[in-house]
């Protein structure tokens, strides 16, 4: 990597260069203990933290502790083995002066004072990840080691810009944290207002077979070519779109069609909670393995019953109706068989009102997380490049 294009005083250097390389010893699972001397394990390294150590999540006793590797402040973790290549390497600066400890698999560089651990961190997540990523070696469970890392090449400002750049960055980390946290509290709220406004809410229940009836229209002209999937977390989605390709069969005249308004469900996963409503296009085709369905809307409002189908209710009657040994499947007789609470049009649409404001608050907060996760994307490659210059305090 040259140093040709950086700003004055930035250098391109190779880990090696930077500081001492070491290993995390022991700490298993059976070490563990509600609470002790804290320690970190590898997997921690790429589930519970982003840049940097905040707060501990696993404690061990002095026995285990005299076994395993103390931390210093301004190391730098990388997790040395995970199941994907994402996981693999992934960095995070430990800034804490509180006396902690690393379990096995986890690669420590110990950095000379004029690098800051965070700061590094952020850059080998974003920018460095394409050179870690090479380093891989593995099947099912990729490992990296020491002597891999030594090679991956940081640009590094000077201290002081280094520490206005992680300064920057946490402000937009801060941001999204509270969004998240946010959203997290209000699907919480959304969730007991589900249970409170349709399965609690005293109406006589009537039997899903009672407004539901399957469509079995086929594709036999070929009229749609649109293929669609039904998903657990997105519902409806274009294949191409989950699998970065088309996803069918030469021939789709045989798929089932689906109009917008109406539900569809996989027999075989509507366990797992991929059962959604078509709305964001006029029509698709599917498989023909899935369900399509139609509510009679004189009895059912559609948006009640959407939001029936989130409720932890819905999902637990849905896995208890699931048959079958080897894969669980739940046929269009075994949904009908569901009951409901269905209170009158003019009720259910009332609640059905309640719950979409609820949901419209939480759409428009997780775009909003969105957007700040592009923003910081866009300030991180300006900031890490050199491209965008921080001011120095003291001379502004």
């Amino acid at each position: 990597m040259s140093n040709q294009n950086l700003p004055d005083g930035w250098k391109a250097l190779p880990l090696s260069q930077l500081g001492s390389f070491s290993k995390g010893k022991g700490i298993t699972k059976a070490d563990l203990q509600h609470e002790g001397l804290p320690c970190i394990r590898y997997g921690e390294i790429y589930t519970l933290h982003h840049h940097s150590v905040k707060r501990f999540y696993s404690f061990i006793n002095t026995d285990v502790a005299r076994n395993s590797r103390k931390l210093k402040f301004n190391d730098l973790l990388f997790a040395g083995s995970g199941e994907t290549l994402e996981e693999i390497g992934k960095a995070v600066g430990y800034r804490l002066k509180q006396e902690a400890f690393a379990g096995g698999d986890i690669v420590i560089l110990s950095l000379k004072d004029q690098y800051r651990a965070d700061y590094i961190a952020y850059y080998l997540n974003s920018y460095g990840r394409k050179q870690i990523n090479k380093l891989g070696a593995g099947q099912s469970v990729v490992h990296i080691y020491a002597r891999d890392l030594e090679k991956v090449f940081v640009i590094l400002p000077p201290l002081h810009i280094q520490e206005s750049i992680v300064e920057y960055l946490e402000q937009w980390d801060t941001a999204i944290e509270k969004t998240e946290a946010l959203i997290a509290a209000k699907e919480r709220q959304f969730g007991w207002l589900v249970t409170r406004l349709i399965n609690r809410s005293g109406h006589k229940k009537k039997l899903l077979s009672d407004f539901i009836s399957e469509v079995s229209m086929r594709n036999r002209g070929n009229e749609i070519d649109r293929v669609l999937s039904v998903t657990n977390r997105n519902g409806f989605v274009l294949p191409e779109d989950q699998f970065e390709r088309r996803v069918a069969s030469a021939n789709v005249s045989n798929y089932k069609i689906v109009q917008q308004g109406q539900y569809a469900y996989n027999p075989s996963r509507i366990n797992v909670g991929s059962i959604a409503r078509l709305d964001d296009w006029d029509n698709g085709i599917l498989s023909p393995m899935y369900t399509v369905f139609k509510l009679d809307q004189k009895m059912a409002n559609s948006d009640y019953f959407l939001h029936w189908l989130s409720s932890s209710e819905a999902k637990q009657r849905i896995k208890k109706s699931a048959q079958g040994s080897v894969r669980e499947t739940v046929s269009f007789g075994d949904l009908g068989a569901i009951p409901i609470c269905l209170p009158e049009l003019s009720v259910q649409q009332n609640i059905a009102n309640t719950l979409n404001t609820a949901k419209e608050e939480i759409k428009l907060l997780k775009k909003l997380a969105d957007q700040y996760r592009t923003q910081k994307r866009g300030l991180m490659q300006k900031l890490l490049s050199g491209e965008w210059h921080i001011k120095n305090k003291e001379a502004a």
